[in-house]
């Protein structure tokens, strides 16, 4: 029974994200989007200049283009502040798996995101997040951090929540859960060193949420 109403809790979520919370881009003018432009309240992607200077409102700032379609033709925006520390699964519950993918290379924090709001118990980081925004898988968290030197140049003009650089005492929960024990450990990733472990579920870590928007491939 637990399994119908999952399924049928995914289903649903997938439907929904597929016709509200996926940004589709229309026009061509991602082609000229780069790590470092604004994803505003409005939806509209540009630079901080251009920002400012029509009275937008910054709400996520671009770290990685798809231009190639080497992912699957996305943008990734990261928020623009962290999340408070929660833990991975329920404290007042026992361990079990999350059903998210336990793959360290895909980029699929979306998805997995989904599984940690409807599967059984929702996830204490998931319910934390705002519905438009997911947690980021261990390979999108790399893609985050390799480009955290020119988001956090644009973070500070629009007064946000820098990315740590030199903190050691970094850890973000990515949404991916441990292959080996998919039970009771999920990936933990430091923004300042690059490096990921396993951590108990139980845990208290932040989270840094990121928005996609899918480019147009019909032009």
């Amino acid at each position: 029974m637990k399994t119908i109403k999952y399924i049928l809790g995914l289903l649903t979520a997938i439907l929904f994200l597929s016709s509200c919370d996926e940004h589709v881009y229309e026009d061509s003018s991602w082609h000229a989007w780069r790590p470092g432009m604004v994803y505003c309240t409005n939806g509209e992607v540009m630079s901080y200049e251009d920002c400012a200077k029509q009275g937008n409102t910054p709400e996520a700032i671009l770290f990685y283009v798809d231009n190639q379609g080497v992912i699957s033709g996305k943008a990734y925006a990261v928020s623009l502040k962290n999340y408070s520390e929660k833990e991975f699964i329920d404290p007042d519950t026992i361990y079990f798996e999350q059903e998210t993918s336990a793959d360290i290379e895909a980029y699929d924090g979306e998805v997995n995101t989904i599984a940690l709001r409807y599967f059984q118990v929702a996830s204490p980081i998931a319910k934390n997040v705002s519905p438009k925004y997911f947690i980021p898988s261990v390979a999108e968290m790399y893609k985050l951090y390799m480009a955290k030197s020119i988001v956090n140049s644009i973070i500070k003009q629009c007064g946000g929540e820098l990315l740590p650089i030199d903190k050691e005492d970094c850890w973000y929960w990515t949404s991916t859960e441990c292959a080996e024990a998919p039970q009771d450990r999920a990936w933990r990733y430091s923004l300042t060193s690059g490096r990921f472990e396993a951590a108990d579920k139980h845990s208290q870590f932040a989270t840094r949420p990121i928005i996609s928007i899918r480019l147009n491939k019909e032009e």
